[in-house]
């Protein structure tokens, strides 16, 4: 790479981390549009940063089982901002797109355990439960007390307590309409 490529290089990754962590502070502030706003122009700069794509130094020992020393600090970057959008938009209660920014993350850093647990916390608000609970086995085999695991697992005993409830509600009245249609017809009988 040449000084100036390494230069522009730099320039760019500094910018998409400034952006990053304007994302930061904005989300702490809990101005989750405008730092998703930054959190994309983050996404900007550090995504087309891969100087060199015959470069295969970069490339997995073994594909079929990569390490986590095998992903760069661009993509490690990438995932974190990826995982950070996620959580906006779940403050926003967009799923859908937690789900995909979450599932992004995790193309881009598999180990990001943060992106994870966002894919789960997406998974369980729009009702796949299956997949929010192999998520959580995943990540309270190194972390059983987190008190976040602890919560989404709260929240989906909530969720299904509710849908049990629903359904009884809707099978009860048919079976209780039904009970009462057999009855005068055995009066008559």
């Amino acid at each position: 790479m040449s000084t100036q490529a390494a230069a522009d290089y730099e320039s760019k990754y500094a910018s998409g981390i400034a952006h990053k962590n304007a994302g930061n502070q904005l989300f702490k502030d809990e101005s989750f549009a405008k730092a998703l706003k930054e959190y994309y122009s983050a996404l900007l700069y550090l995504r087309g940063l891969n100087a060199n794509p015959m470069d295969l130094t970069s490339a997995p020992r073994d594909p079929e089982k990569p390490t986590e020393e095998d992903v760069s600090e661009l993509d490690k970057d990438l995932s974190v901002i990826q995982a950070n959008m996620a959580a906006c938009h779940l403050r926003m209660e967009r799923i859908e797109r937690v789900v995909a920014c979450a599932d992004a993350a995790l193309k881009a850093n598999p180990f990001n355990k943060k992106a994870k647990f966002r894919l789960a916390q997406g998974y369980v608000r729009e009702g796949s439960i299956p997949k929010a609970e192999k998520l959580l086995d995943e990540l309270e085999k190194d972390a059983p007390r987190d008190a976040a695991f602890a919560a989404e697992r709260k929240l989906i005993a909530a969720k299904e307590k509710e849908a049990e409830s629903k359904q009884r509600k809707e099978l009860g009245g048919m079976f209780d309409r039904a009970s009462k249609s057999a009855a005068p017809a055995a009066e008559t009988a």
